[in-house]
């Protein structure tokens, strides 16, 4: 569903731990939220674990399901010059082809917009666009494509995607370096998102798969991560152990792959019953969070029930929370936290 994002940050306002987003972050969020099309039901921010890292960044989802892509087109339709540049005029390019039925971006589930905070004074927030290119993605299990095709079809969205965000094709070395990590997928491995890095003035994509567990390693390594396999051993061995499934991020540009990794570690809906109480205390003894950041994490998810202003019916908020850890060759982890904030149509707590 979509709501106005006053719906949205006023719950947040008063649930978010000052620890994690300070009133002054947060303010400068709602100020580029207010400037932003309608077209979501969730919000997340990006926040800094480490001590003394104040940054917050912004981001929105939305969903071809609850008709964000018609939300979308509408507003950027009307935005006038608000919204423009290169990076909001391939984001208005994308959303009139995610409303085409002829074409392959009808098939893409949701996309996210990112904007990196605080902009620049008076600046018009640019977004930093993330393509869901699995289909099925949201869909409950069901006959799944074979790996083969379905990688060679998330490719093909991918491609397109990216040209149309871009305004132009990938050049063939960064189309190289893309398909790469597309082809050396293991079994059971899949793309999830692509992202041009254009919004910080680079010729490269970020991708965002994800890989089981026993095959992480060995697929970092082969896609060309230019740090040492040892590195990401004991990262994985480390952090990751009570996943079955590690989501990474990479960023792919036209000589292979960049030196910044990233790994994703979603938290249980009751991190303090769980491993992560133990995971996130780890990280306090290795000073990559402090202790009352540590007990923001963990108190953060949940869920009420509240009516939003316009509806009659109840509507769910759920609270969820994830950690990236991210890493260069031979250099120390730091750590985000991503507290998302969603409003649910439900008959049922």
């Amino acid at each position: 569903m979509i709501v106005h994002v006053d719906e949205l940050l006023r719950p947040l306002s008063t649930r978010m731990p000052r620890e994690l987003v300070s009133q002054e972050a947060l303010a400068t969020a709602s100020e580029v939220a207010h400037l932003l099309p309608r077209m979501s039901g969730g919000i997340s921010l990006e926040c800094r674990l480490e001590e003394g890292a104040s940054q917050v960044d912004f981001m929105a989802c939305g969903m071809l399901s609850d008709g964000s892509a018609q939300a979308l087109a509408d507003m950027l339709a009307s935005a006038g010059e608000r919204l423009r540049g290169p990076l909001w005029d391939g984001v208005r390019a994308f959303s009139r082809e995610w409303l085409d039925a002829r074409s392959p971006l009808a098939r893409v589930p949701f996309l996210w917009l990112e904007y990196d905070l605080p902009r620049p004074l008076g600046g018009v927030p640019q977004p930093f666009a993330f393509l869901c290119v699995e289909p099925e993605f949201l869909k409950p299990p069901g006959r799944a494509l074979e790996h083969r095709k379905a990688v060679d079809a998330a490719l093909q969205l991918a491609s397109r995607g990216l040209e149309v965000l871009r305004g132009k094709p990938m050049t063939p070395a960064l189309a190289r370096t893309v398909a790469r990590c597309f082809e050396l997928l293991p079994e059971g491995g899949v793309i999830e998102h692509v992202a041009p890095l254009d919004c910080r003035g680079r010729d490269a994509v970020r991708l965002v798969m994800g890989v089981p567990r026993p095959h992480l390693v060995d697929y970092v390594e082969r896609i060309g991560w230019p740090g040492p396999r040892a590195q990401v051993e004991e990262l994985a061995r480390t952090w990751l152990s009570p996943l079955s499934f590690a989501e990474v991020n990479v960023d792919a540009g036209p000589e292979g792959l960049g030196p910044t990794i990233g790994f994703s570690l979603p938290l249980p809906d009751e991190p303090r019953k769980s491993w992560a109480s133990e995971v996130l205390q780890r990280m306090v003894e290795q000073k990559l969070c402090t202790p009352a950041k540590r007990d923001a994490v963990l108190d953060w998810p949940g869920s009420e029930r509240v009516t939003l202003e316009g509806y009659r019916w109840p509507s769910k908020l759920c609270r969820t929370i994830g950690l990236k850890l991210v890493c260069r060759p031979n250099e120390p982890l730091s750590v985000k936290a991503y507290p998302y904030f969603e409003c649910r149509f439900s008959l049922w707590m």
